[in-house]
């Protein structure tokens, strides 16, 4: 027994110095990898985090290729700063569970989503948002859940812009400031969090009223539009009317100012003419009459080129003919 014992002892010995080489290319080729596994990669639309044993040692690796300590000392974490996400709100549940009393109740009423407007309306609401990660640091480690967060802050902005505008200047001529408040609304409210996003773009792609009274609400909004139309039209008759009215009502004015200065300048001539005359009188004698006779035909015959004057004798017979001639 102990030859057989001793042997195998031998043996196991034999074999074991045959493996320890082999074993030792094994946990230098393990190490190897073990320490390879460091090596890590950022790439150009991403920022790294890196963290050793929780702590954050560095938030701003930049893009490339970079070596820390393999796990469980070193983590890295990738954050897309460059890419820009989207969100779409077209409900306002604050569930996703299918399960939820939310929606449950809308699967089996059947009723859309929808926010009340100022003046106690309806309406549903499809809106767009564009955001990107500014701040790595905060997205990762200020927020559970920045992504779902931001959701919901855009559905309560969205549900405080409209509660305060009545139903016509939604549909019509208030979708750009709804737009423009929730951006700015949201934002102001993602920065007091400090959730570390940023919110490029906002769309309001719809808005209407609820399908039941959609074609009614169609309705009014045209007889909105041909009330405008005929209040421009208006306008623009008024404009049209009031100044050519005003320059007939100048050029009016202006005549009769014209036709009062030449009446009355001819009536101060007559009336001049007239105390002439009656100097005339008083300084000569005679009658006015005679005097207004001879001057009318001193006028008349200035006149005249040739005269023929037929005087009559005492017996009222006409006497031979006179033919003056005017002097040259």
């Amino acid at each position: 027994m102990k030859p057989v014992k001793s042997q195998l002892e031998n043996l196991a010995a034999e074999t074991l110095a045959n493996l320890l080489p082999f074993l030792r290319w094994i946990l230098l080729g393990l190490t190897g990898l073990y320490l390879f596994s460091g090596l890590y990669s950022i790439s150009s639309s991403e920022i790294g985090i890196l963290q050793r044993f929780g702590k954050i040692i560095n938030d701003k690796v930049q893009p490339g290729i970079h070596y820390r300590l393999p796990w469980p000392v070193d983590r890295i974490t990738r954050v897309p700063i460059r890419t820009v996400s989207r969100v779409q709100i077209d409900d306002f549940y604050t569930q996703k569970d299918p399960n939820s009393m939310a929606r449950v109740f809308a699967s089996i009423t059947g009723l859309d989503a929808y926010c009340i407007t100022g003046d106690n309306n309806l309406v549903n609401v499809r809106c767009i948002i564009q955001y990107t990660i500014t701040h790595p640091r905060r997205y990762i480690f200020g927020v559970a859940s920045p992504d779902i967060m931001l959701r919901s802050m855009a559905a309560n902005t969205i549900i405080h812009c409209l509660a305060h505008m009545p139903i016509d200047e939604a549909l019509t001529r208030g979708k750009q400031q709804i737009a423009n408040f929730i951006h700015h609304e949201l934002q102001q409210r993602l920065d007091e969090s400090q959730c570390g996003l940023n919110v490029s773009f906002v769309e309001l792609s719809d808005i209407k009223p609820p399908d039941r009274v959609e074609e009614y609400f169609s309705d009014v909004v045209k007889a909105d539009i041909d009330k405008s139309k005929m209040i421009n039209d208006a306008e623009s008759y008024r404009n049209e009317k009031i100044p050519a009215a005003q320059a007939d009502a100048t050029r009016i004015i202006q005549e009769a100012g014209a036709y009062k200065s030449d009446v009355a300048l001819r009536a101060e001539g007559n009336a001049a003419r007239f105390e002439k005359l009656l100097k005339r009188v008083r300084r000569e004698g005679g009658s006015s009459r005679t005097l207004l006779y001879l001057e009318t035909m001193k006028d008349i015959l200035a006149k005249v080129g040739k005269k023929h004057f037929i005087g009559q004798d005492q017996s009222g017979t006409p006497s031979a003919d006179l033919q003056l001639y005017p002097s040259r």
